[in-house]
């Protein structure tokens, strides 16, 4: 298992479940970005998915590169790095095939997913974490959970918006 661990705060963690149950209600995936300063484990904005450039399904999400541009660009703006994707499963926290090929496959790039999307736990322990290393990605530690200040953003294909 890998070493790498990222740090959340407990506001953020309960921002994404919100998020995850109102989708998965409606028995859709959904999912989210954290972002770090460059360098840095801390998660100090956490970007939930908007609409355009989005796809959601009972078993698909989908951040569109359309979608993803403005958040990256977001970050370069703001001397920050996209460290993780955080996305919901109907039922088991696991890497689906789509999840292996279609996430950031860069190094140290972390993926969590967020099980019983109708009825998520704010549990991180509960989430399945995963790190890409090399040419797939490996278990990994759950986050820790702090007491932080995250900024909250959201991104689509149609820009970046504060909170």
């Amino acid at each position: 298992m890998s070493q790498v661990q990222l740090q959340v705060g407990a506001d953020a963690v309960a921002t994404i479940v919100d998020d995850v149950r109102r989708y998965g209600g409606g028995g859709v995936e959904t999912g989210s970005l954290l972002l770090t300063p460059r360098g840095e484990p801390t998660a100090s904005v956490l970007a939930l998915a908007g609409e355009a450039g989005v796809t959601r399904h009972r078993g698909l999400f989908v951040l569109s590169a359309a979608a993803l541009s403005p958040l990256f660009d977001y970050a370069e703006d703001n001397d920050l790095q996209v460290r993780a994707q955080v996305h919901s499963h109907r039922f088991e926290a696991f890497l689906s095939p789509t999840d292996k090929a279609g996430n950031i496959r860069m190094h140290g790039f972390i993926a969590a997913v967020i099980p019983t999307f109708a009825t998520p736990s704010s549990d991180v322990a509960v989430w399945g974490w995963w790190v890409f290393e090399g040419a797939g990605w490996i278990a990994t530690h759950p986050a820790i959970v702090s007491d932080l200040n995250t900024k909250v953003l959201t991104f689509d294909a149609d820009g970046v918006h504060e909170h």
